[in-house]
């Protein structure tokens, strides 16, 4: 499962009911399959999407828990939210000024926080895309978001 030689995998999210994985690169490109549970104990590949997600680097892809949204966290300073059904570009959140390294969906998929190099973290409403809070402290980069609820 080399989706491009030379290009690194830089993420990697599973579908919580284990039927589908993506993959997402250096090169903006997310890698999409479709687990199939064989007879053996491997499991087969089978492609079913490539989408150009980002002009630069996906720093991290996450499935949400209902499996109906696809986040995307890039260098260019976005977090694409793309509907699962066929992929198609929902929402593009904006407002971070360095590269987004890292999202995590709240449990019932509602929000998502968002970290940055910008040295903040966000949370954003699902349903509006938009912005609600914005958390500020430190003094470098915030690289990774964890979230218990």
């Amino acid at each position: 499962m080399v989706p491009e030689v030379d290009t690194p995998v830089r993420s990697l999210t599973v579908m919580w009911d284990g039927t589908m994985v993506v993959a997402a690169n250096n090169r903006g490109t997310c890698y999409v399959w479709r687990l199939l549970r064989g007879k053996q104990t491997m499991t087969e590949f089978e492609p079913l999407h490539k989408l150009q997600a980002h002009n630069g680097h996906i720093l991290k892809c996450l499935l949400s828990p209902a499996n109906k949204y696809l986040a995307t966290a890039s260098s260019d300073k976005t977090v694409k939210i793309w509907n699962v059904d066929g992929f198609k570009l929902e929402k593009v959140l904006t407002g971070h000024q360095r590269w987004v390294w890292d999202c995590v969906f709240s449990v019932d998929g509602e929000f998502l926080v968002t970290a940055s190099s910008d040295m903040t973290a966000r949370l954003w409403s699902m349903p509006a895309g938009k912005e609600v809070k914005v958390y500020q402290g430190h003094h470098k980069a915030t690289v990774c978001c964890a979230l218990h609820d």
